[in-house]
């Protein structure tokens, strides 16, 4: 008999992950309505501070672009967080990326 415990490690914690993750993506849009806003926030912060550091004229659509990306970013990191430290609570170790 073959031994596919290792093999099944990789699937296990992909499964797991992605389990983690789509929680997360339910808990920002439904429970965490106050974190969103704070990462719209953010995003035109950061999105106005590009602008002046670069030097560079925007458009409305171009700046709305670029705030979008930042607020996609920030949301996929939430939810990676997220789903990192429910990983770590679960088997008590660190994961380092």
């Amino acid at each position: 008999m073959i031994n596919t415990k290792k093999d099944d490690k990789p699937a296990d914690f992909e499964k797991t992950i992605r389990e983690y993750l789509r929680q997360a993506r339910e808990k920002l849009k439904n429970d965490l309505v106050g974190t969103r806003e704070a990462i719209g926030m953010i995003a035109a912060e950061k999105t106005r501070y590009f602008v002046e550091a670069m030097d560079v004229g925007l458009n409305a659509d171009e700046k709305d672009f670029l705030s979008k990306l930042v607020i996609s970013s920030m949301y996929q990191s939430f939810c990676y967080g997220y789903g990192i430290g429910k990983i770590e609570e679960k088997t008590q170790t660190r994961i380092y990326l």
